[in-house]
């Protein structure tokens, strides 16, 4: 969408997004690859706590203390996981259905304009921080921000990771407005 404003507020409160069909799918397949980790996340706790990318999904609320991080951990993270995994179904209902294949090519190049209201304006946000953040994870992106991740895979991940980042910044200068 080089060129143009991909997010435009409207006084409705709702606010209209533009994106390029390949982007839609992108965003689609991303959510949606949440959306199975996270249920997978909820449906074992054992592998809630093996995997890294749930530390950074539901950070320790007491770092200095392992029992009463365990026990907060215990009581509230299958309540988040499931505002998050409800959070990235509002992505996914958004985005509406995968495009036929049938489709041609002029229909596939054609700009899509994705309606959303205020609470999905903040669902998106906090879909697009569990995004960035599992890519983080995945990437190996160490605090400083250096990524760590080699291999054939890391250049598209990083990229992805990095147009998350852009859509996240525009989405919230077009509320900040």
């Amino acid at each position: 969408m080089s060129g143009l404003k991909r997010f435009t507020p409207h006084v409705s409160g709702i606010l209209h997004a533009r994106f390029e069909a390949i982007e839609v799918d992108l965003l689609r397949l991303a959510t949606s690859q949440l959306v199975d980790m996270l249920d997978a996340g909820a449906a074992d706790p054992v592998l809630a706590r093996s995997d890294g990318v749930f530390g950074r999904l539901l950070p320790d609320a007491y770092r200095d203390d392992d029992e009463a991080a365990a026990e907060f951990r215990r009581f509230t993270a299958p309540g988040l996981l499931e505002r998050k995994e409800h959070n990235a179904q509002i992505v996914l209902d958004t985005l509406g259905t995968e495009r036929d294949e049938t489709e041609t090519d002029d229909e596939e190049h054609q700009p899509v304009t994705i309606s959303l209201d205020p609470n999905a304006v903040q669902a998106w946000l906090r879909s697009l921080t569990d995004l960035r953040l599992t890519l983080a994870d995945r990437l190996q992106v160490s605090a400083d921000g250096v990524v760590h991740l080699e291999g054939e895979d890391a250049p598209f991940l990083r990229e992805l990771y990095d147009w998350l980042g852009m859509l996240q910044e525009e989405l919230v200068y077009a509320i900040d407005v």
